[in-house]
């Protein structure tokens, strides 16, 4: 080999080095954040965990929910019949948009 090949063939593996080096650092520059996100994440569900328990009971109850309470009876019907008595239920009450 002559010395004009044997420093392209250097300067070849330097450049390769160093771009290795480049992917060596941004991988672990990724894996740090994607450690810091899951950090994140893991506190905001938790927070979201904490949170969920003690809005439960304050939900209010839907009307059907309402509707079926009403009488025990109710729940003992057919799907059908709990939802004709329940759209007679709200006519009766008022609460469609519809009139009268």
């Amino acid at each position: 080999m002559s010395a004009p090949e044997v420093s392209a063939i250097l300067i070849m593996l330097a450049v390769c080095a160093g771009l290795l080096l480049l992917l060596v650092w941004l991988a672990i520059r990724s894996a740090r954040r994607l450690r810091r996100l899951e950090r994140l994440l893991e506190a905001r569900d938790a927070a979201a965990a904490a949170a969920a328990p003690a809005a439960a009971p304050s939900a209010p109850r839907g009307e059907f929910e309402t509707f079926l309470a009403e009488d025990p009876a109710r729940q003992q019907l057919a799907k059908s019949e709990q939802f004709s008595a329940y759209r007679r239920w709200r006519r009766d009450k008022g609460l469609n948009w519809s009139k009268p």
